[in-house]
This record gives structure tokens, C-alpha cells and sequence, in this order.
């Protein structure tokens, strides 16, 4: 468009133009809200982080209101008797539309020694109203402890 056709069809129009070329790229330059998948991997990481770094009280809030309190109480001694080294989400698989496992490996030393130890868990996550939380966990593999399950008993 030159200057004469806008000052032909009146500045108001050529107004109006711009502003309906600015909306169409700007809608189709929308986001979409974060997949599923996207929301899970992201809820697990932040629990998980939380709960390496001693942050319970954000890693509680990411369980479910029925499991917060064993929650809680298996990640009693960590900062205490355990120190957690480092956390990383190694599998994540959707069963459904709401539920899903997610794999963990954590790597661990009791403070009274200097062993690094690992163990694998895996979390059962349930999306409940939009949101992903954690209803139940159990050790998959590695070294037995983590949790305060007494080694005595399993070595």
C-alpha cells in the first residue's frame, strides 16, 4: 500500500488493517497449555527437587492429601541421618488419561559413613483435577534405607 491509495481510502481504514494484521499474528502466535505429559514431568521434578534440597514443605504439596503424611514420615531422616546427593526422573510412562508411573534414581550416603548409594523408586502419580499429584511410591531397586527401612534386616 502507497501513500496515495491511504490517503484515498482514508487513514481510519489503513488503521483498522494494521490492527486486523496484528491480531492474526498474534493468535496464531497463541501458546498451547502444556501437554499432559509436560504438567507430570514437571510436577515430579518439583517434588523431587524440593525433597533433595529439604524444601518438605513444597515436596508435601505436590502428594496427594491422603498419602502427605507417609509422605512425610518416609523422608523423615533425610537432612538428618541421610543426605540425598542428587535426584534425577529416569522413566516416566501414562497408564490412562489420569494415571502414571514415574521412575526416580536417587543417589544417597548416610552421614555416619561415606558409601553413595542408590536406589530407584517408583512414584504412582494420579491427575486429579487438573493437577498431577503423588498417591503412592515403593523402592524398584538399588540399596534399601532410603526410606528408614532398617539395612540390618535386608543386607
Amino acid at each position: 500500500m502507497n501513500l496515495q491509495s491511504i490517503r484515498r481510502t482514508g487513514f481510519k481504514s489503513f488503521a483498522g488493517l494494521l490492527l486486523l494484521g496484528a491480531l492474526s499474528v498474534t493468535q496464531g502466535a497463541c501458546m498451547q497449555p502444556p501437554s499432559r505429559t509436560a504438567r507430570l514431568t514437571e510436577a515430579a521434578r518439583e517434588m523431587n527437587l524440593a525433597a533433595r534440597f529439604g524444601r518438605m514443605d513444597l515436596a508435601a504439596e505436590h502428594a496427594a492429601t491422603g498419602a502427605r503424611d507417609h509422605f512425610l514420615k518416609r523422608r523423615s531422616q533425610w537432612g538428618n541421618d541421610i543426605r540425598v546427593v542428587d535426584v534425577e526422573l529416569s522413566g516416566l510412562s501414562l497408564k490412562d488419561d489420569s494415571n502414571a508411573v514415574v521412575q526416580v534414581d536417587v543417589a544417597w550416603t548416610r552421614m555416619d559413613e561415606g558409601q553413595l548409594r542408590t536406589t530407584r523408586v517408583g512414584q504412582q502419580w494420579q491427575d486429579r483435577e487438573g493437577s498431577w499429584r503423588l498417591v503412592r511410591e515403593k523402592r524398584i531397586a538399588g540399596d534399601f534405607g532410603l526410606f528408614g527401612e532398617p539395612i540390618e534386616d535386608v543386607e
